[in-house]
């Protein structure tokens, strides 16, 4: 009579054995699947980011032109592109990209002073340009924001925080949001 249980029990021991097995991979896979998308999501940003900071050469010699070349607006942007270039983290790479915008807007503001500067045709191609970059930047840094926040409370839930521990995956920070400033 205990051979028959033991028949019966082996063989379903072994499949949730193997049901736990299975789930725990999938659910590895997925978290790993979820934290490529989030770099890589964020390599777009950066890349952006990057663009950005390349059409200020551009932007401050148009403007060098027309305005005294120790003129302020000259130095915000300065500071945020040395800032950018000494960050390492994305967080860190977010918000000396929203100083750089805030010193450019702050820029385009004073060459409204400056009536040569403020009809000059590559000045409104590159101002025009720093608005799309600036634009699709936000528009990246949300999606990037929203893929945190999944994959963060993914990795918060039980018994997937076993699996991530395991797996050691961590939570990861949003960027901060464009319309909160340096506050977040």
């Amino acid at each position: 009579m205990h051979e028959t249980w033991i028949w019966i029990a082996a063989p379903l021991m072994l499949l949730v054995v193997l049901a736990i097995f299975v789930y725990f991979s999938r659910t590895r896979r997925t978290l790993l699947r979820m934290r490529i998308d989030l770099d890589k999501t964020w390599a777009g940003i950066d890349a952006l980011i990057k663009q950005r900071h390349d059409e200020i050469p551009k932007l401050l010699g148009t403007c060098r032109g027309y305005m005294p070349q120790d003129h302020p607006a000259f130095g915000p942007i300065t500071r945020a592109r040395t800032d950018y270039l000494k960050a390492r983290t994305p967080q860190e790479k977010a918000l000396a990209n929203l100083a750089l915008a805030g010193a450019i807007e702050g820029l385009f503001k004073i060459a409204g002073e400056f009536p040569g500067l403020k009809s000059n045709a590559n000045f409104i191609k590159l101002r025009k340009q720093d608005a799309e970059l600036g634009k699709s930047i936000e528009e990246q840094q949300e999606f990037f924001n929203e893929l945190v926040r999944s994959y963060n409370r993914r990795i918060r839930r039980f018994p997937v925080s076993l699996v991530a521990r395991r797996a050691r995956l961590e939570m990861r920070e949003p960027l901060p949001d464009p319309e909160m400033g340096d506050e977040r």
